[in-house]
Parts: structure tokens; C-alpha cells; sequence
């Protein structure tokens, strides 16, 4: 190969490059970020979720389809990287992930912020996250306390 098609080339996917990290970046900018380290399905052996607002009980979920719902809440957790979190309220859900390693990972939150390995942001979409976690793990909660 000639030197000047290896310069082409490699003009060509920097640009590429470039324009991908502009258009990742434009998309967290809009969208938020996801929370970085969530365990993955297959790694999990339990999960327990707590809503001391709601009920004293702690859920600890060991079924694989109650899991795979425990981890999908935290894509609700999407993140602004460029607001201040709110850290005056105390979070009112606490999920705790252990995995088969023998880790044992935490996500907190409440309406407008989510804390995560021990950083706190404010949360990208308000209120979803609280509300789906209500609908799915505390509706019998829920109707027993009103």
C-alpha cells in the first residue's frame, strides 16, 4: 500500500472517530448517563430492596425474572452530568445487588437523586425511577398503607 492511501485511510477514521464520540457525547448530554458498574444478570445471585417510607420489610428476590427486573430499574437511574444533586433528603430506596463473586453492590435514591458508589447525581428523568420500583416490588405495600 502506497503511503498516500495509508494517509487517506487513516484521516478518514479519525474522522469516523471523531464524529462518534461527538454524537456519544451529544447523546448523554440529552439523554443522561448510565450507571457504570451495574452486575450482570448471570452474576447474581440475589437482590434485596428496601422502602422504609413504605414498609419496613426488606424483599430479598432470589428468582432469576424478579432479578432481571431489579437490574432493569437502574436504567431508570440515568444520570445528569451537568446538574448538582440534591443530597438534603435521605434516599428512600436502597436496592442491594450480591453476585456470586461474593461483591456486594448498592444503589440508592430517592425522587430526584441517585447515589452510586458513593458519589451522588441528580437524576436525568425525576420521579420514574421511585414510581416504577413502587409499581413492580411495593404495590401490595402501598395499598395496604393508604
Amino acid at each position: 500500500m502506497k503511503p498516500r492511501y495509508r494517509k487517506g485511510i487513516a484521516k478518514f477514521l479519525l474522522q469516523i472517530l471523531l464524529s462518534t464520540a461527538i454524537i456519544v457525547i451529544i447523546h448523554i448530554a440529552m439523554s443522561g448517563m448510565y450507571l457504570i458498574g451495574v452486575p450482570q444478570i448471570k452474576n447474581v445471585e440475589k437482590v434485596s430492596i428496601s422502602y422504609p417510607a413504605v414498609t419496613d420489610e426488606i424483599k430479598v428476590i432470589s428468582d432469576a425474572e424478579q432479578i432481571e427486573l431489579a437490574l432493569k430499574l437502574s436504567g431508570f437511574l440515568k444520570y445528569s452530568l451537568f446538574k448538582d444533586a440534591d443530597t438534603n433528603e435521605a434516599p428512600l430506596i436502597m436496592i442491594t445487588y450480591y453476585t456470586s463473586d461474593g461483591d456486594v453492590i448498592e444503589v440508592s435514591a430517592n425522587r430526584e437523586t441517585v447515589w452510586w458508589k458513593g458519589n451522588a447525581h441528580a437524576i436525568k428523568e425525576p420521579i420514574l425511577f421511585i414510581n416504577c420500583t413502587e409499581g413492580i416490588f411495593f404495590i401490595d405495600n402501598l395499598d395496604a398503607k393508604e
